[in-house]
């Protein structure tokens, strides 16, 4: 098991993760970014053109990846 870090990035507002989540590897960890940008995607449909991203990182600090939604 390892804590991950979600940090939300969308445009000129930012969310750095301070706290993570425990999970098992890091797929589960996408899994969660995913969902996490899914239960945004109404509030970004509002804004077209509009990019919402989220980088994970894992405990020391390493970006793993990042997972981006935009509306077009």
């Amino acid at each position: 098991m390892h804590r991950y870090f979600f940090d939300l990035d969308a445009g000129t507002w930012d969310a750095h993760d301070a706290i993570g989540v425990v999970l098992d590897d890091a797929g589960a960890a996408h899994a969660e970014a995913v969902q996490a940008l899914r239960s945004c995607v109404l509030d970004l449909a509002r804004s077209a053109g509009a990019v919402l991203a989220m980088n994970v990182r894992d405990e020391t600090g390493r970006t793993l990846f990042r997972v981006s939604l935009a509306a077009q």
